[in-house]
């Protein structure tokens, strides 16, 4: 999966990030976490590579990191943010 591009923009500022949805004139903020799982999808990532990315970025245990990345994939997919749901 990865972030879509099209009609999205997005700009980290100190750690968190901002997305713009221009096609459906939304934006979100994302945290710290989230900043990296954006980072990462700039390329195509499957879930398990998103997960160690957070393991590796903030040593939380891999089932927390599965957990939270699995939150944050479905809340993309529920926006249309994604290019593809693929895992």
């Amino acid at each position: 999966m990865k972030l879509r591009t099209d009609g999205v923009s997005w700009r980290e500022i100190d750690g968190e990030t901002v997305i713009l949805d221009l096609s459906s004139s939304t934006y979100l903020k994302t945290n710290e976490s989230g900043s990296t799982l954006l980072r990462l999808l700039a390329e195509d990532r499957s879930a398990d590579e998103l997960a160690d990315g957070l393991v590796d970025a903030f040593g939380i245990p891999a089932d927390r990191a599965r957990a939270d990345t699995e939150a944050f994939v479905r809340m993309l997919r529920e926006r249309n943010l994604l290019d593809s749901v693929d895992e």
